[in-house]
This record gives C-alpha cells, sequence and structure tokens, in this order.
C-alpha cells in the first residue's frame, strides 16, 4: 500500500522531532513521558487526525502503550486556537491542494503548533508549567494523572 502525502510528510516530521515509530504509532521515552503520536485516518473519508497521549511513567511501567489507555489523551486540533480549520484542511485529502503545497503547509504547520506541544510535554515539571498546562487543560486526564500534573502549589 503507497503512502500519501500527509502520511509521508507527518513521519518525516515525527522522526526529524527524535521519535521513532512503532505499529503505526510515534514515541518518545523520557525518565518521566512516554510521549505517543498518532496519524488517525477518519474511517468516513479522506481526512486525518493527529493523536497525543502521555504515559506518566511514575504511575506504572509500558514500553509502548497504545494511544487510547494513556493517561493524558488529546488532538492537535485542540491545541491551535483559532487553526483548526487550516489544520482540518491540510490534513483532508478531499481539499485540492498540490501535494508539493500540502507538504510544504503540513510541515510548517507542525512545526509551529506540534514541536512546541511535543516540548511541553517531556516531563512532569514541564507539563506543570504553563505551555505544559495549557495541553492538560485541553486533554482528557485519567483519575491518578490528575494529581501528577497538577500546579503544585509552594510548600505549607
Amino acid at each position: 500500500m503507497s503512502r500519501n502525502v500527509i502520511q509521508t510528510t507527518f513521519d518525516g516530521f515525527m522522526d526529524s522531532a527524535g521519535f521513532s515509530k512503532t505499529s503505526g504509532s510515534w514515541y518518545r521515552i523520557t525518565d518521566e513521558v512516554i510521549t505517543v503520536v498518532e496519524l488517525q485516518k477518519s474511517q468516513y473519508g479522506l481526512q486525518y487526525y493527529v493523536n497525543i497521549a502521555l504515559w506518566l511513567r511514575p504511575l506504572g511501567e509500558a514500553r509502548t502503550p497504545k494511544e487510547h489507555v494513556c493517561h493524558v489523551r488529546t488532538r492537535l486540533s485542540q491545541l491551535v486556537g483559532g487553526e483548526e480549520e487550516q489544520l482540518a484542511a491540510l490534513l483532508d485529502l478531499d481539499v485540492p491542494v498540490p501535494e508539493d503545497q500540502r507538504a510544504e503547509d503540513l510541515t510548517s504547520f507542525l512545526t509551529v503548533h506540534l514541536g512546541p506541544v511535543l516540548e511541553a510535554v517531556a516531563s512532569i515539571k514541564s507539563l506543570r508549567e504553563d505551555p505544559g498546562q495549557k495541553v492538560v487543560a485541553a486533554s482528557l486526564v485519567r483519575g491518578p494523572a490528575q494529581k501528577l500534573v497538577a500546579v503544585q502549589g509552594p510548600p505549607v
């Protein structure tokens, strides 16, 4: 099966960001967080979504957790402010755009939006700081993880 421009552009971006691919998902493992990023194809058309998930290692060990079992889960579209429509168009092969232009625009979009998100979620500490807290606020956070990623106040 041949890969389309969205898949190859996304794979190139994730590879250059230092992630490794296993079973269709991209992984980065740090001491505290396993970041999982997936390009999910819609079952109804030629649209794609970028899923971002975090496995918090203090809550248990895993090697390559699936996105749906991770402690923190969101989509890139939840993190791009008012640019959801631009992202949706870039990730939709039904929107007519020349392949080279789509690849260039998608790479730029991922660099501006996904790159900083990946930095903001690299550690528990970064998740508790402003950029990380924006990701947490736009995510589904499972019970035990809520306390771990909450902003810590000064000791009393």
